[in-house]
């Protein structure tokens, strides 16, 4: 009876510690594992260079909103303002890269949960003047070469 219930024990604990790894690998275990993961989805989805109505965009878009939606809410105390920054300008890059000129169009529809967060999210990052200055010539200058790199 003793080592049954053990047994039973020991399977409700590495049945625990999976899901609890499971959770951790998702959003990262810390701030740089977050961050490292999400600028990788980001490339990623960026490489793809699929159109809009691509079927392949629906893993990335799913991920991407479990990033904004859930994982940034984890690692946010730990972030400076500058990774909130580059957080949410990379995040406005994804959308516009994701929905291109029909993003008006997804701007008005019916799913505006992780469009809603990153407006919140933008308005009370970007509404700091500091912040604007300290990131513009790199947001600048990064926007820049990704234009030329298109014309190209």
């Amino acid at each position: 009876m003793l080592a049954q219930t053990c047994r039973y024990l020991c399977i409700a604990g590495l049945t625990a510690l999976f899901f609890s790894a499971c959770t951790r690998s998702t959003c990262g275990a810390d701030k740089t594992a977050f961050l490292d993961q999400y600028h990788d989805l980001l490339e990623e989805a960026r490489s793809a260079d699929l159109p809009a109505s691509d079927p392949g965009w629906s893993k990335y878009d799913a991920a991407f909103r479990s990033y904004v939606e859930e994982c940034y809410d984890i690692h946010e105390p730990e972030m400076t303002g500058k990774e909130k920054r580059q957080f949410w300008r990379q995040s406005l890059r994804y959308y516009y890269q994701r929905y291109g000129d029909g993003l008006v169009k997804e701007l008005k529809g019916k799913d505006k949960s992780t469009l809603q967060k990153i407006q919140e999210e933008t308005k009370a990052i970007f509404d700091e003047p500091d912040a604007l200055f300290d990131d513009a010539a790199k947001g600048l200058k990064e926007d820049w070469q990704e234009l030329k790199e298109r014309f190209e």
